[in-house]
């Protein structure tokens, strides 16, 4: 981002000073980045936070599997759509949230919901949803705005290695590869789309292809 932002300025003749304006925005923009990204991830989904009595299943999962993986319980918030999601977020694991849609609660039964949950809080675990989080600010609003110039940042952004990862160690966590299976086979044949999606958290969505490769690799395991 810095380096966009100060090669236009040495366009427009700033030359040296235009580089270090670039880079002190650049430094102000990730402290800003640092504490906002996942607020702002979470108001662009349209996530509330999910009321205990009203989503007890959800709770109750989130809570075994934290007290499996040794995680403080992550914020629980609920999406209203009928397509079935989940991400994670956050900056480090006392500062995630999951967010999961209604479309997930409804179509997953408990063993598979099991499954997309131990997959997100994998992704907090190993500190993904930093450098995921982050990219939401710092080049995925960018991307929406410009997107020639932002959307090639945001897949360098992104390693979609760590999907592969996630998946690993959240059937680790379970010990029950078929329930993550057959939520990615659901997601997969499910063709609805989250209607509060945006080219900014897109990346954060569990339901990211190739999902016929991330299976076939589970079934492997």
């Amino acid at each position: 981002m810095a380096a966009v932002l100060g090669a236009v300025l040495l366009l427009l003749g700033l030359g040296g000073a235009g580089l270090i304006i670039a880079l002190v925005v650049a430094g102000v923009g990730a402290f800003v980045a640092y504490w906002t990204s996942d607020a702002v991830a979470l108001r662009i989904s349209h996530a509330r936070p999910a009321d205990p009595d009203q989503y007890p299943r959800l709770h109750n999962v989130v809570e075994g599997l934290c007290i499996a993986a040794g995680l403080p319980k992550p914020r629980v918030y609920v999406i209203d759509d009928p397509a079935p999601n989940a991400f994670a977020t956050g900056r480090n694991p006392r500062h995630a949230a999951i967010a999961v849609t209604t479309g997930l609660l409804d179509k997953m039964n408990r063993i598979e919901l099991e499954g997309v949950l131990a997959h997100e809080l994998s992704h907090i675990k190993n500190y993904d949803v930093l450098p995921s989080t982050l990219a939401v600010t710092l080049v995925g609003l960018p991307a929406v705005v410009v997107p020639p110039v932002f959307t090639p940042l945001m897949h360098m952004a992104v390693d979609g290695r760590r999907e592969a990862a996630a998946d690993a160690n959240g059937v680790s966590l379970t010990r029950y590869p078929p329930g993550l299976i057959a939520a990615l086979e659901k997601l997969e044949a499910d063709k609805t789309v989250v209607h509060f999606d945006s080219r900014a958290i897109a990346h954060l969505w569990i339901e990211r292809p190739p999902l016929d490769e991330r299976i076939k690799v589970l079934k492997e395991l």
